[in-house]
C-alpha cells in the first residue's frame, strides 16, 4: 500500500483520474450494449411473439388484521367481504388487461399472435417466442396509514384505513427456435397496483394549544380497478419487449470490462436509455 501511495498520491489530480477512469469504464460497458440493442430494434419486425391468455384469475382479499399477520399469505377472507373485488367484473378486468397487453406489444413493432393463429405463428420465418400467462391474480388488501408527531413530550397519532388492489402475473417464457437442450423455460413475475393515498401533516396552534391534522385524501374508486388493469397490460408489454431486447444484448454484445448495461426503450421517441432500478420482470425460475 505504501508503494502505491508513493506512485499515485491521493490529491485532486488523482481523484480526477479516478473519476475519468470510472466514467470510461461505464461508457465502455454501455456503448457496445447500446449498439447491440440498436441492432435488435432493426430486426424486431422479424420477431414473432405468441401470447397465451390466462384461463382463470385468482381472487384474494386480506383485511388489515390478516394482512399484518406474518402468515397472511396462507389465509384470506371471503371475497364478499372485500370493498372492491366483490363488485368487480372480473371478465371485464381480464379483457382490459389482455387487450392492453396485445395492443401495447404491437406498438413495439413485433409480430403478435394469439393461440388461434398458431399455424401462422409456426410458419413465421424469424425468431419465435411464447409467453404464456400461467397464472394471474387480483389481490385486495387493507393497510393502516399512521402519521405521528411528538410535541412537548406528547405523542400525537392519526390513523387511516387505506386500500390497495394489485394484479400479479406469472409468465412462462420459452424460445421456439432453440435446440431442445437449450430451450429451458423461464418464469417471469410482475406486480402492478393502485392504492389509496393520504398527504397530511400535524399543525400545532400555540395560541389555543390545539393540535390539528390537515390532510388531502386520494381514494381509488371502482373504475380505478379497471384503469389499473389497463396500465398493467401496457406495462407488461414493455416488460416483455425489454426482456427480449436485453436478452439479445446479453447474448450478442461484446464484453469489455463490465457486463453490458440493460436498456429501456421508448417507442414514441424511438430512444434507448439505461435501465435503472428493478422496473421490469423478476425472474423466479429457470428450468
Amino acid at each position: 500500500m505504501h508503494f502505491i501511495s508513493k506512485l499515485i498520491p491521493f490529491n485532486s489530480k488523482s481523484l480526477l483520474l479516478v473519476l475519468i477512469a470510472s466514467v470510461m469504464i461505464t461508457i465502455s460497458s454501455c456503448a457496445p450494449g447500446k449498439r447491440t440493442a440498436s441492432r435488435f430494434l432493426e430486426k424486431r419486425e422479424n420477431i414473432a411473439v405468441m401470447l397465451v391468455p390466462p384461463s382463470f384469475t385468482f381472487l384474494y382479499y386480506y383485511p388489515f388484521d390478516i394482512y399484518m399477520n406474518p402468515g397472511y399469505a396462507d389465509a384470506y377472507e371471503d371475497i364478499e367481504q372485500s370493498y372492491f373485488l366483490r363488485n368487480t367484473d372480473i371478465e371485464r378486468a381480464d379483457s382490459i388487461f389482455v387487450h392492453a397487453l396485445n395492443e401495447s406489444l404491437r406498438e413495439f413493432n413485433l409480430k403478435v399472435f394469439n393461440p388461434e393463429e398458431f399455424d401462422m405463428f409456426l410458419s413465421h420465418e424469424g425468431k419465435r417466442f411464447i409467453f404464456t400467462l400461467a397464472q394471474t391474480e387480483l389481490v385486495e388488501y387493507d393497510r393502516i396509514h399512521t402519521d405521528r408527531a411528538l410535541v412537548d413530550t406528547i405523542l400525537y397519532r392519526q390513523e387511516f384505513l387505506l386500500r390497495t388492489v394489485e394484479r400479479n402475473t406469472w409468465f412462462e417464457f420459452v424460445t421456439v427456435d432453440e435446440q431442445p437442450e437449450d430451450a429451458g423455460m423461464k418464469v417471469l413475475y410482475s406486480t402492478l397496483f393502485t392504492a389509496d393515498n393520504i398527504n397530511g401533516r400535524f399543525r400545532y396552534r400555540g395560541l389555543t394549544g390545539e393540535m390539528l391534522y390537515e390532510y388531502q385524501s386520494y381514494l381509488i374508486d371502482q373504475e380505478d380497478i379497471y384503469a389499473m388493469n389497463r396500465f398493467a397490460g401496457q406495462r407488461n408489454a414493455r416488460y416483455i419487449f425489454e426482456f427480449l431486447m436485453n436478452n439479445y444484448v446479453e447474448e450478442n454484445a461484446r464484453r469489455f470490462i463490465l457486463r453490458p448495461s440493460t436498456f429501456r426503450y421508448n417507442p414514441r421517441t424511438n430512444n434507448l436509455s439505461r435501465q435503472r432500478g428493478d422496473d421490469g420482470f423478476i425472474i423466479l425460475q429457470t428450468e
